[in-house]
């Protein structure tokens, strides 16, 4: 099975294990403990809004990670060379 990209945890029971969860030896205490979570969605069951604003921040994270992966490189290299200008001596 090939690794998941991004992981929403949704509902009580998948970001807590539930109300069986510690009493049981056979249930995880959450899935993150599993795999890792990009966003928790919190609620029994959530609510659409929730779901909304889980989706949107879940876009926010993979627009930024495409934008650090594109451009991420060429302003470290910017900065760095802002960083030697600004100590270098000037003379007239």
């Amino acid at each position: 099975m090939p690794e998941p990209k991004y992981v929403i945890a949704m509902g009580a029971c998948t970001i807590t294990g539930g109300m069986f969860s510690t009493d049981s030896y056979s249930t995880v205490r959450g899935v993150d403990k599993l795999i890792p979570v990009d966003v928790y969605l919190p609620g029994c069951p959530p609510k659409p809004e929730a779901v909304i604003d889980a989706i949107t921040k879940l876009r926010k994270k993979v627009s930024r990670e495409i934008y650090e992966d594109r451009f991420g490189s060429q302003q470290n290299n910017r900065w760095s060379f802002v960083c030697l200008a600004s100590q270098a001596w000037v003379s007239s």
